[in-house]
């Protein structure tokens, strides 16, 4: 990126952030409302030991301790109610993001000077009554994101960078939502950005929803099946999912469960190996508010099969279209180092132990501890000796301010175990990284 174009981000970022809070007002001109925002966001990072001492994967080992990432995002959406039960709505969005710095800290996903303006969001639809039908470029998950979360993979080349994920929409999409109670349904198909292999997924959704399950929880089935998606051998496969979020036991009411079990079959088009892939999570939290500082007690064990050798089928599950924070910043990127620079919730078995304190609804203080896992003994079909990968702690701290302002800072320190010593390195792994996001 030129000289010239990275000043001018940066001077449109710090306009952005400078900018009056009542700037962006929902305007309503009879019978259409029109609603503008913007986000900024803005990621600094600084690693020693990177991939265990090995050093940058790109090869320039002498680089990548510290990387910048920004982005801006403005967004137009518009509401017109036709009747009072049917509203035709859209919406269009452009990100800018650039990496700077030493560029992104792995070596793998972005370098300096990556930079990228491109429109994320470009969608239209109808809703009436409990009828749902949007079309084009729109952001679009399923319960937590563990399978369809987000359809742009962020890659530095042509995205700008990674670690702040400018752009969140599929590249295209048709969604048929019915919002009704005790079930809802939803249809749809999907295309991927590039960086996914273009995949194309098509696929239904049923969940419960309405007042006599909220007290309980959610529950959820789903199939898929991916037409194409060549680049990580998506093309093929399919997907079935079953899954419950946020159930409370009577009587139980500070305990609530998560969990969620996923199989991949299908076989890729080109001839490929059949797949027999299986993937799921269970999770329980004890929030415990008359302590002091409000806290809160969370397990999670998951389980991504991974590939035995000595037979013809493909028993490496793979991670699909996760997202990232739909429910905490843990959600589906587990443990700062493991899931962003290594494992990618694939051949790995995890479990993870946190302690979240919540004095104040502003305020958030966590620290968590991963014990990572292989499933198999190799590592992207490279053999090992061990399946013991690493032991990761994170310690962190999140500020809210309203649905305007967030912001986050963390240590994370990885050792490597028997395992990622073999492919990396024995050197600790360490990094110090803050998040912040503004939407105007």
């Amino acid at each position: 990126m030129t000289k010239l174009k990275t000043r001018g981000l940066a001077a449109a970022l710090a306009t952005l952030c400078a900018g009056p809070v009542g700037a962006f007002e929902a305007r309503h001109f009879g019978d259409l409302t029109a609603q503008a925002t913007a986000n900024a966001r803005l990621g600094l990072q600084y690693g020693t030991g990177i991939n265990f001492g090995l050093g940058a994967l790109d090869g320039t080992r002498e680089r990548n301790r510290s990387s910048l990432a920004a982005s801006i995002k403005p967004k137009l959406t518009l509401d017109y109610a036709a009747t009072p039960a049917t509203h035709l709505y859209g919406g269009v969005s452009v990100a800018a993001a650039v990496t700077s710095l030493d560029g992104e800290i792995s070596g793998q996903f972005a370098r300096a000077g990556d930079t990228q303006i491109n429109t994320d969001d470009a969608y239209f639809g109808l809703r009436s009554g409990v009828l749902d039908v949007s079309v084009g470029a729109q952001e679009f998950w399923v319960g937590d994101g563990l399978l369809i979360g987000d359809g742009n993979f962020d890659l530095g080349p042509s995205d700008g960078q990674y670690w702040v994920v400018p752009f969140a929409a599929w590249r295209n999409s048709a969604i048929v939502k019915l919002n009704t109670s005790p079930l809802r349904a939803e249809a749809f198909w999907l295309r991927s950005d590039r960086d996914f292999g273009d995949s194309r997924v098509v696929g239904v959704n049923v969940e419960t929803s309405g007042w006599a399950f909220e007290e309980y929880g959610k529950l959820g089935a789903m199939h898929l099946d991916i037409l194409d998606g060549n680049r990580f051998h998506y093309d093929g496969m399919e997907v079935y999912d079953l899954r419950a979020s946020g159930v409370k036991l009577p009587g139980l009411k500070d305990l609530t469960f998560f969990g969620e079990f996923v199989r991949e079959v299908g076989r890729d088009s080109d001839g490929g190996r059949p797949n027999d892939a299986i993937g799921w999570y269970v999770e329980g939290q004890y929030h415990l508010p008359r302590l002091p500082l409000n806290p809160t007690f969370a397990y999670r064990y998951a389980h991504f099969s991974g590939d035995d050798p000595k037979t013809r089928d493909n028993e490496e599950y793979r991670g699909l279209f996760y997202s990232f924070y739909k429910r905490e910043w843990d959600t589906w990127y587990m443990g700062e180092i493991a899931s962003e620079y290594h494992l990618f919730n694939e051949n790995q078995n995890t479990q993870m132990f946190k302690l979240k304190l919540a004095p104040d609804p502003k305020w958030a203080y966590s620290a968590y501890y991963y014990h990572h896992e292989l499933d198999t003994k190799q590592y992207l079909g490279t053999p090992v000796s061990s399946t013991d990968w690493a032991e990761e702690i994170n310690l962190q701290v999140e500020y809210f301010l309203g649905h305007r302002f967030y912001g986050y800072a963390g240590i994370i320190w990885s050792t490597p175990n028997r395992a990622a010593r073999e492919i990396y390195g024995p050197d600790d792994f360490t990094v110090l990284q803050t998040w912040l996001s503004y939407t105007f």
